[in-house]
């Protein structure tokens, strides 16, 4: 069995142990002599598309499984799981994370080949591991960024009453984590009040992203209003936020476990997750307004936009006449037109007041 090794791009590491890169890469002659050609790994990937992954080659040291690969323009396209339960799995992963692990190798037999000199150009070759490997060959392929979701932390939280003032959270953690310049500051300890950061530049406070704690008689303490407000985000409320698609999907599983903590369900896993996400601005808006602010022209939007959204749900609910002499009348004495009536006006009254 050969070996090619490479200097991989890692393109996203997340708290499960799920990265993805590039294991090999075409029209790039390595330090071996040997270029690869596209379509070299199609037959192979069909044949055996789940290859393990081992550390450093060693058949006795598998640390993940590949749930993904394929070939595309630039060349090996993989996605795999490191498995966190084995101790050189979590060496892996701590490694990734730190970027002292950046080399890959493929372990392979050749099937067809092509010499042109001294250079072998690879055209089919059957693969059967990739390893994470401390020595490259092919020092073209570098690695450009490893983004991290912050692993559950598991806050106590504060009562869902608690108001959340985004910019100010930011300065009590700050003065937490050791002071307001960046030089004292113990980013380990900034961190676990955020769900993502950018692990290429972690001693910057722009590299933190979707705070949901705030420091409350001298604790870390996560608050409903700021999980509810990072869930409105990811979901794209108030522009959303600037993360790689590739990690929503684990911020997301972070967040469904504070939710579970307060026995409620994520907004994408209920039937009316738009409207719920709206319904997040909306509050946001309102206390913007509570506390003096001018509302922006975006929450402004977002208010017309949920006004438009009940004004079609109502719409859409009107009473079946032929039934609607059956039916009990609701206990408090309003239909849900009524409500969503009486949705409408209140949002109506939140712009006049804006």
């Amino acid at each position: 069995m050969e070996k090619l090794g490479l200097r991989f791009e890692v393109k996203q590491l997340d708290e499960a142990g799920v990265f993805e890169g590039y294991a090999a890469v075409f029209g790039n002659e390595d330090l071996g002599g040997d270029v690869i050609e596209p379509g070299a790994f199609k037959k192979t990937l069909k044949e055996n598309p789940t290859l393990p992954i081992l550390w450093q080659h060693d058949v006795r040291e598998p640390i993940g499984v590949t749930l993904e690969a394929c070939e595309d323009g630039k060349g090996l396209r993989v996605r795999g799981q490191l498995n966190l339960e084995t101790s050189r799995g979590r060496e892996a992963y701590a490694l990734l994370k730190q970027g002292a692990l950046r080399g890959l190798s493929i372990g392979y037999d050749t099937i067809k080949e092509a010499w042109h000199g001294s250079v072998r150009r690879l055209k089919e070759v059957r693969l059967w591991e990739w390893s994470l490997v401390t020595f490259p060959m092919n020092p073209k392929a570098q690695i450009t960024a490893v983004k991290s979701v912050v692993p559950f932390q598991d806050l106590p939280l504060a009562d869902e009453g608690r108001a959340w003032d985004a910019d100010a959270a930011r300065a009590r953690i700050a003065k937490w984590a050791g002071g307001t310049e960046k030089e004292n500051i113990d980013w380990s300890k900034y961190r676990k009040a955020f769900l993502w950061y950018n692990s290429d530049e972690p001693e910057n406070f722009g590299s933190y992203k979707l705070p949901i704690a705030d420091v409350i008689d001298g604790k870390l303490i996560a608050v409903p209003r700021a999980i509810f407000a990072a869930a409105a985000a990811v979901q794209g409320a108030r522009g959303g936020v600037n993360i790689s698609d590739s990690d929503i999907p684990a911020v997301k599983r972070h967040l469904e476990r504070y939710y579970r903590k307060m026995d409620r369900e994520p907004p994408w896993a209920e039937k009316h997750a738009d409207l719920n996400m709206l319904l997040y601005a909306v509050i946001g808006a309102a206390h913007e307004i509570k506390a003096g602010r001018v509302l922006s022209a975006a929450n402004s939007a977002l208010v017309e936009q949920a006004i438009q959204v009940l004004q079609a749900l109502l719409a859409t609910s009107e009473p079946d006449k032929s039934t609607q002499d059956d039916k009990e009348p609701p206990e408090d004495g309003k239909s849900d037109n009524c409500l969503l009536d009486d949705a409408i006006n209140e949002l109506k009254k939140l712009l006049e007041v804006a």
